[in-house]
């Protein structure tokens, strides 16, 4: 038994379970406490990752930091103990939802993982692929909302410092309700394309050998969705809103539109 292979797979498993019980109580409207098992389940994963860079280290009989998937792999294993040290010191709930799906996606578009990490059949890649669509589908349908009440933010703020007759703040809604659309429809888009950035690494991993080929297509699509994290961690830890919040949260969404069209 390939005991490296089996400690990466538990480590997927639990950064991926803790990033769920995250985002639960978020996604139902509660904004500070995300789960109080959440650093827990963390830390297990970060102890079974520990385990997987022990074990390859020992099969490869040096230290496992030589290429750019041991690099990358280890970052995020130090940014999972980062975080969690982090979390205990200043109790920051949002890292929860931020740090373990950007160490899931650093794991699977590195070339750390062989294709049995997730083995998908070949009967099973049409299956897979679909629901990678429907998950990418689902993720930038959330955005275009969150896009909107973005767009709607900044022509209210413009209203208001313009100081326009009330008849035509009667069609508009108020800049609250703007920032509260636009924070939850992000909250829903960012785990729908973490899980299209997932699933499409563990298909082309299927047909090709590699998750990712690192084309401008392919680049400009994890940028994007880092910018979009970085918008969703500043929001929720820090109470970030305004005109800069949407201003990036249009600028994230058009980097995934010029992706989406091909361009």
């Amino acid at each position: 038994m390939d005991w490296g292979l089996a400690c990466l797979r538990a480590a997927l498993l639990f950064y991926a379970l803790g990033f769920l019980a995250a985002l639960g109580p978020l996604l139902s409207g509660g904004r500070r406490r995300t789960g109080v098992f959440t650093p827990w389940v963390a830390l297990t994963g970060a102890a079974c990752h520990t385990a997987a860079l022990f074990a390859l280290g020992w099969s490869l009989q040096r230290c496992p930091l030589s290429t750019l998937p041991e690099i990358l792999s280890a970052l995020s294993w130090a940014s999972v103990l980062i975080y969690l040290a982090a979390w205990w010191r200043y109790r920051i709930e949002v890292l929860h939802v931020i740090i373990l799906p950007l160490s899931i996606v650093v794991l699977f578009i590195s070339k750390i993982m062989p294709g049995e990490v997730l083995p998908v059949a070949a009967s099973m890649r049409t299956p897979v692929r679909h629901f990678h669509l429907t998950a990418i589908i689902l993720g930038v349908g959330a955005l275009f909302i969150t896009f909107a009440a973005s767009l709607a933010y900044l022509i209210v703020d413009r209203a208001l410092k313009a100081k326009r007759p009330a008849r035509f703040f009667a069609s508009l809604p108020s800049l609250e309700r703007c920032d509260v659309v636009g924070r939850m429809s992000l909250l829903w888009a960012f785990p729908l394309l973490t899980l299209g950035i997932v699933t499409g690494a563990v298909v082309n991993e299927s047909l090709t050998g590699s998750p990712w080929a690192w084309q401008p297509k392919e680049t400009l699509a994890v940028l994007a969705w880092a910018l979009l994290g970085v918008v969703l961690a500043a929001r929720l830890g820090w109470g970030w809103r305004g005109r800069q919040a949407a201003l990036l949260t249009i600028l994230g969404f058009s980097m995934v539109l010029l992706r989406m069209l091909g361009i």
